[in-house]
């Protein structure tokens, strides 16, 4: 048999047909090829950091409220294919103000288990650094 049919087309050996929206698709063309669509949870982590808050001995309640706003912001952020590292920094750096062991812990709980989302909080944790050190 040279080919199957399929709505409509007649697709030979080593022919490639697509069809409908490709649009955010993956296309691979070649032998023993291997797709996978990992993504990462965030959620569990800033679960780690919310209570980190809640646990945070010196912060108001009305400060455990607008940390945890912010922490929002962020995870909404790296969320998005390309972070906005200025947002990023802002965000940030409003959490410094109010507690600057809990920015630590954010960057240490987001850096370890994360490829891409690490290498942006790295990039802002760097930033934040020079602004502290200009």
């Amino acid at each position: 048999m040279a080919g199957k049919k399929k709505n409509g087309l007649n697709a030979g050996n080593g022919s490639i047909v697509i069809g409908g929206n490709v649009r955010g698709s993956n296309i691979v063309m070649g032998n023993n090829n291997t797709v996978s669509n990992q993504t990462v949870s965030i959620t569990p982590l800033f679960e780690v950091i919310y209570q980190a808050v809640e646990a945070h001995p010196s912060l108001a309640p009305a400060d455990k409220a607008d940390a945890k706003a912010e922490l929002e912001d962020i995870k909404t952020a790296l969320e998005e294919p390309k972070p906005d590292e200025g947002f990023l920094v802002r965000r940030f750096r409003n959490i410094e103000r109010m507690a600057p062991d809990i920015v630590e812990v954010a960057f240490e709980t987001l850096k370890n288990p994360l490829g891409g989302v690490a290498e942006v909080i790295k990039r802002v944790a760097k930033k934040m650094s020079e602004e502290t050190n200009a």
